[in-house]
């Protein structure tokens, strides 16, 4: 009785463990506006996601993380287009986001389509 009692016990536990995995690391996104990211990212040519990850930091923040942090902010768009086409640094760290990588009117789509990420 005491071995089939460990043996549930460490199953228990192996189950719960694999659940709290699975969920602390789960963030919810629009996950159809994350594919329109990836797509317009690689149409243009541009090398966002070598620092960015949608649901993962790289270098520079995940934009799920962005799109949180502006959630109803209705200067988010303006300030993230600027950020995304003329650079900037001290928001997430010090690493700074270097201008010139996205042009105005590219960062003026993807501003949109990141904080579109948080309206599941």
């Amino acid at each position: 009785m005491v071995r089939f009692t460990k043996v549930i016990t460490i199953a228990a536990a192996v189950a719960a463990s694999a659940a709290l995995l699975q969920t602390a690391g789960a963030t919810e996104f629009n996950k159809a506006d994350a594919g329109k990211i990836q797509t317009y990212v690689q149409s243009k040519g541009l090398a966002c996601m070598s620092c960015h990850g949608i649901d993962n930091k790289i270098v520079g923040p995940a934009w799920t993380s962005v799109a949180k942090k502006y959630k109803g902010d209705p200067k988010a768009e303006a300030l993230l287009t600027d950020r995304i086409a003329n650079g900037g640094s001290g928001t997430w760290g010090s690493t700074p986001m270097p201008p010139g990588m996205a042009t105005p009117a590219q960062a003026k789509v993807l501003a949109k389509l990141i904080l579109n990420l948080d309206s599941k």
